[in-house]
């Protein structure tokens, strides 16, 4: 597995050597790199995953900063209780249960100076696909969707947090017997607070976390939604 981080000026990411033979290893340091991010990438590679949830690194696009650590997302669930074992059949007809799939990025991005709208050198940006059961798809969904992040993002300064929530709807015509469908997108950004990690370092583990857990919690029931 890559590490997750990228570095957008064209220095490549260090790999695991230890993938799949011998131990993990730690990134090795490009030169050049702040230390302020080399603190972030190490604190993503020290992070815990989240259980049932994917991570793969993502390149960040150098048009928006000049670091960055970039995480795609991908957590799903099938069964009664929202996670079972994909096998799992309806009880009365038989059929295979409906996996749920919740799928999203993160980017922490790095400026080497502060940017107005900002109001700091780092930035999150993240996306959601969410699933949207057909009874939830009215009026009311943004906002629950909106206030559900907004309890998962954490380590956010206050009154940064921005973005927006769209509701989708997909009908099939033609040949496509396939019943209409609902889902839910979210785009937001917020400035992550420093000094929330080891030496009074900005803690990039713990906002890729949060937005993780975000992620895995719509598609798993609340109470069995552990962090």
């Amino acid at each position: 597995m890559a590490e997750i981080f990228a570095f957008p000026a064209g220095t490549p990411a260090a790999t695991r050597p230890g993938d799949g033979a011998g131990a993990p290893q730690h990134p090795v340091r490009p030169r050049g790199v702040p230390d302020e991010v080399w603190a972030a990438v190490e604190s993503v590679d020290a992070m815990p995953r989240l259980a049932d949830v994917r991570y793969r690194e993502i390149p960040v696009p150098s048009t928006l900063a000049d670091f960055g650590i970039g995480v795609e997302l991908e957590a799903s669930a099938s069964g009664r209780d929202g996670f079972g074992d994909p096998d799992d059949r309806n009880d009365r007809t038989g059929d295979p249960l409906q996996t749920r799939l919740a799928t999203g990025w993160l980017m922490v991005l790095y400026s080497r100076e502060p940017r107005i709208g900002w109001d700091s050198n780092w930035r999150c940006v993240g996306f959601a696909r969410l699933p949207l059961e057909a009874g939830e798809n009215d009026p009311l969904a943004p906002g629950m969707y909106w206030d559900g992040m907004c309890d998962y993002v954490e380590y956010a300064e206050p009154d940064s947090v921005s973005g927006t929530v769209t509701v989708t709807r997909n009908t099939a015509f033609g040949g496509l017997d396939e019943a209409p469908s609902s889902g839910c997108e979210m785009r937001v950004s917020w400035t992550p607070l420093d000094g929330t990690g080891p030496d009074a370092t900005m803690d990039a583990g713990a906002q890729v976390n949060s937005w993780a857990a975000f992620i895995r919690s719509t598609v798993r029931p609340e109470e069995d939604d552990c962090r």
